[in-house]
């Protein structure tokens, strides 16, 4: 290759990498030698990305050969998703989303959408269909998601904007981890999504329009599988449809403007969404009222108060603090000090950009903007207990800003280097050479991080897994006997649950392994919303029940005529069960002592409700908590029908 003569470059904010192009000009050269200096960047920031992609997907793959063995039997919502995938393709194909804390209990609500049940499903199956294939179809879902994003910043900024996106990359994948990267669970899987979708209206805005269908598939993804991201994405996603329209209408008052592109891409980003949104649409349609409505009444009168405006500024800026994204700390408490820095310079960064008149940057500063107003919007309208899932999304916002920086940073220190302030020329080719070299740097070491981390991941809620595949094989086996009531493989099963502690979790993983094993099973018309309506079974309907007892109902199910219990776990040994034992006169006496004696009924009959009762003590909280972890003991019956009465 011909060496690079010297170029003159306009900087009008384009960035050199992407459609916009950049206003260069050589001092010298044939326009061939331009053309190949083109074609050679291109090449190598698809190198660069596909490099990037190669190094975080190792700590993927090695997590995905850790959790092959021993087998993983999943619990709530994982199971409750693994049920779902497997209707897909089915004839009852989900319309809606995972089931959540929305609605009540006359009519519960779910997330707005099934699009990560559709997303998942080819992998899943291409998998094996089994509980491990979950994770393989997560963990290709989040490669794909880091794919877009290096894609968007090839096209917006070549190899360099590649590189420091790619370190972003890295530390975002650190601090969410192995698990987060892996585990199937809505709150999860948008983490990544919700990075390309605010980088894909970026590009639009920098009249990139073919990012339009990849803004418009990114932001359902989000939207539809957690709901704290729905007034996010719509927020700004309008943004970007109000600057298309603009943009627009200033093309056709141009002589001659073209507005075939805008169309096009247009359409085809509102065909992509009206495809995904589809189920949702028909869910609504079909019943009264649908789960749309639901949200939107949950929502719009929220059961309890919300935090508030300055908890949710609190909440922002403690996840802007650079640190706890580089060491991983997902703490919601602590000084904000470190967020209002990072904010401040951010803010200088766009003062810069702005007398630069750098039109790519702005419009990146814009995006993150808008997102960081929607973001206090949003956590202020947190309601009850703030746990840490509902602002996973905020690591992403903070990665954006740290690059929005880092880039005009970047910007003037090559005018320095350039001697644009009057200061002597410094080699600057030999500084891009260090910088790349720090971006490496970084990336591999945050990679070789995560990939530490994932070599001793382990499956989702483990113990309970643990003690699901106590259960499991022996229940299978005695159904399969034809020795108990109901009929063998051929009987129709409800399965019914009593669970103090840990709202049906075992109990929905029995559900989903049971179907696993091909035995048709339902559930009572209350859990519908979690094991989907189709699930659904009256006990008439069934020729037997199976039952899972855990603590005190344990007695009343063997106490009842017909009945045959076929699996027994304790999980605790004999000093964790006299500690769970004094835990909870403890807890009993306590309660009483803070004038919460509606609780104490709740001890025996919902410990996880009472345990996040904010009326609860925090040292109290700590105890009730503990009592959670021990646990109780298990066992599961089988009987006819009337046994569930």
């Amino acid at each position: 290759m011909h060496p690079a003569p010297p170029l003159v470059v306009v900087d009008d904010g384009a960035a050199g990498g992407g459609p916009e192009g950049s206003r260069t000009a050589r001092a010298d050269g044939p326009a061939d030698r331009l053309e190949e200096d083109r074609l050679a960047g291109h090449r190598q920031s698809w190198f660069v990305g596909g490099g990037i992609l190669v190094v975080l997907a190792v700590p993927l793959a090695i997590a995905l050969v850790v959790l092959a063995n021993p087998r993983w039997y999943p619990v709530l919502d994982n199971a409750q998703t693994e049920l779902r995938l497997r209707d897909v393709g089915s004839s009852h194909p989900p319309l809606i989303g995972l089931g959540g804390r929305i609605g009540t209990a006359e009519n519960p609500g779910s997330h707005p959408g099934p699009l990560s049940f559709w997303a998942l499903w080819p992998f899943y199956q291409l998998f094996g269909a089994s509980a491990w294939a979950m994770h393989a179809a997560s963990a290709a879902l989040h490669l794909i998601a880091m794919g877009v994003i290096l894609w968007i910043a090839h096209r917006r900024g070549g190899p360099p904007l590649v590189l420091g996106t790619g370190a972003a990359l890295a530390v975002l994948a650190h601090v969410y981890g192995p698990a987060t990267m892996i585990e199937a669970w809505n709150p999860y899987m948008p983490v990544l999504w919700w990075v390309a979708f605010l980088l894909a209206c970026w590009s639009v805005l920098c009249d990139d329009l073919p990012m339009l269908p990849v803004a418009a598939f990114a932001g359902s993804f989000c939207a539809q599988t957690h709901i704290p991201y729905l007034g996010l994405v719509g927020g700004v996603g309008a943004l970007t449809l109000a600057a298309v329209a603009v943009k627009a209408v200033r093309r056709r008052r141009r002589a001659g403007g073209e507005l075939a592109p805008v169309v096009g891409w247009t359409a085809a980003a509102a065909m992509v969404g009206a495809l995904v949104w589809l189920p949702p649409a028909i869910d609504e349609l079909t019943h009264s009222p649908g789960n749309l409505s639901i949200i939107k009444d949950h929502f719009g009168s929220p059961p309890e108060a919300t935090i508030g405006v300055g908890r949710g500024i609190e909440l922002v800026l403690l996840h802007l603090n650079p640190w706890r994204l580089l060491t991983g700390q997902q703490f919601l408490t602590g000084s904000v000090v470190p967020g209002l820095a990072v904010l401040a310079a951010w803010a200088a960064s766009v003062a810069v950009a702005w007398r630069r008149r750098h039109r790519s940057l702005l419009r990146l500063d814009l995006v993150v903007a808008s997102a960081l107003v929607l973001a206090v919007i949003s956590t202020s309208r947190i309601f009850g207990f703030v746990w840490y899932y509902l602002v996973l999304w905020a690591w992403g916002l903070c990665a954006l800003v740290l690059v929005a920086i880092a880039w005009t940073t970047t910007l003037v220190l090559a005018d320095r280097l350039d001697g644009r302030d009057g200061r002597a020329r410094v080699d600057r080719r030999r500084a891009g050479r260090a910088a790349a070299a720090s971006l490496v740097a970084l990336t591999v070491a945050m990679a070789a991080l995560f990939a530490v981390e994932s070599a001793s991941v382990d499956v989702p809620a483990a113990q309970r897994s643990e003690v699901l595949g106590r259960m499991v094989p022996p229940t299978v086996q005695a159904l399969a006997s034809g020795g108990l009531p109901g009929g063998g493989r051929n009987g129709r099963y409800l399965v019914t649950w009593v669970d103090p502690v840990h709202i049906g979790a075992h109990a929905y993983g029995l559900l989903n392994e049971l179907e696993r094993a091909g035995f048709d099973v339902g559930v009572i018309n209350g859990y519908r919303a979690a094991a989907t309506e189709h699930r659904v079974r009256e006990p008439a309907d069934a020729t037997a029940v199976i039952h899972m007892s855990v603590g005190p109902d344990i007695e009343r199910w063997r106490a009842k005529a017909g009945v045959e219990q076929v699996a027994y776990v304790d999980p605790r040994n004999r000093p964790q069960q006299v500690e769970y034992i004094r835990l909870r006169s403890e807890v009993v006496a306590e309660l009483a002592a803070a004038d919460l004696v509606d609780l104490v009924p709740m001890v025996d009959d919902n410990l996880f409700l009472a345990t996040f009762d904010p009326r609860v003590p925090e040292a109290l909280k700590d105890k009730m908590v503990r009592m959670a972890d021990l646990g109780l003991p298990f066992a599961v019956f089988v009987g006819p029908p009337s046994a569930a009465d």
